[in-house]
């Protein structure tokens, strides 16, 4: 046990055929397998006598909590494979969806990035916020609130919305199809980012019924750009077209004063050197230059999506404030991310804000 490393590591400890007994993580592997299987005569409450057990351990060390959740998701799913999503920390992130080969396009909610035909956008944390978007955008465009009749238009069913005269009714051929597309583009450029001039739109039409003295329609319209203003300061910040969710991510390492490099680009995870404070702001420019030249890999669509959701789950979390993230729509390098990341690191040095960051166990 003396040889093994005193550095954080995602572990695997196997029986005497190999087989897995337990894959976590920990922050100093040494400690941990004295611990657990050395010094094991003394009882552990709660805790399985794994000394009985284990005859082999294998690691992989790791600089900071983010590679650990990285290398143990890749793990648990080679080890796991029925069942390793209830085994890692995060979870789904959530994208409006749209498909436009479709003979009505329909905007709805979805987790599966990469996965299905289409444009996404997001994201959002959870289905519910996710559904709570979609739901405002069915207000502020007409759409239809039940997109499977106007799938079958037109013999669809009229709903009470088209009754109150709500909705043109395109699902029973009240309307054309042609129009209903053309609200739902117009909804998805709302949702890409055209907020301000929607808004703005809308500001004019809540004068003008009002003018006519239509004020409960001057009313509806007024809720509704609250919620275009909500989206724009909830929302707005976090949300990128799928194909714009590359980032340059520059994680600060346990127990050091070093930063490790990951680069993210269209669902695939790449992981960079560590650097020093020093030659960070000229090293990591260069690094990502040459995985701007590298070509995308060939990864399963899955992975893809399930790595989007690593990476979003890392930039909602505390864990992100101490990194320095540089988003990347267009992936190449910003002429200005030296100047950029120097002036950086010598704000939080003025500030005395740490760099290190605390390693907790079992961070799966």
């Amino acid at each position: 046990m003396g040889s093994l490393p005193g550095c954080p590591a995602v572990y695997l400890l196997t029986d005497a055929g190999g087989a897995p007994v337990q894959l976590a993580s920990t922050q100093h592997l040494r400690r941990l397998a004295l611990s657990r299987l050395v010094d094991a005569d003394t009882p552990k409450r709660g805790k399985t006598d794994l000394a009985a057990i284990v005859r082999g351990l294998r690691w992989r060390p790791v600089c900071a909590p983010f590679e650990a959740r990285w290398w143990y998701y890749r793990l648990a799913r080679q080890l796991h494979p029925s069942g390793y999503r209830r085994l890692v920390s995060f979870g789904p992130s959530w994208f409006l969806n749209v498909d436009w080969t479709r003979h009505v396009p329909e905007i709805r909610v979805t987790q599966r990035v990469w996965c299905e035909p289409g444009e996404c956008v997001g994201s959002w944390a959870t289905r519910r916020e996710c559904q709570q978007a979609l739901e405002g955008l069915w207000d502020l465009f007409d759409l239809c609130r039940y997109p499977e009749q106007v799938r079958k238009a037109p013999a669809g069913q009229r709903c009470a919305y088209a009754e109150m005269g709500r909705c043109d009714a395109p699902c029973d051929g009240s309307a054309p199809l042609d129009d209903y597309s053309a609200r739902s583009r117009a909804a998805w450029r709302f949702v890409c980012g055209a907020i301000d001039e929607w808004t703005a739109a809308a500001e004019t039409r809540m004068k003008a019924q009002a003018a006519n003295r239509s004020y409960e329609r001057a009313g509806q319209i007024k809720q509704q750009i609250a919620f275009a203003r909500r989206w724009r300061e909830k929302w707005s910040p976090r949300l990128r077209r799928a194909d714009e969710l590359n980032c340059l991510l520059a994680v600060p390492v346990t127990r050091r004063r070093a930063w490790k490099l990951f680069a993210f680009r269209r669902g695939e995870l790449r992981a960079g050197p560590m650097l020093s404070d020093r030659k960070l702001p000229v090293d990591g420019p260069r690094w990502l230059a040459a995985q701007v030249e590298r070509p995308i890999a060939e990864l399963d669509d899955i992975v893809r999506m399930e790595q989007t959701w690593l990476v979003a789950h890392f930039l909602r979390s505390p864990e992100s404030e101490r990194a320095l993230t540089k988003a990347l729509p267009a992936w190449t390098v910003p002429g200005h991310l030296e100047a950029e990341w120097r002036a950086e690191l010598a704000e939080r040095r003025r500030k005395g804000a740490g760099l290190q960051q605390p390693f907790p166990e079992n961070i799966a």
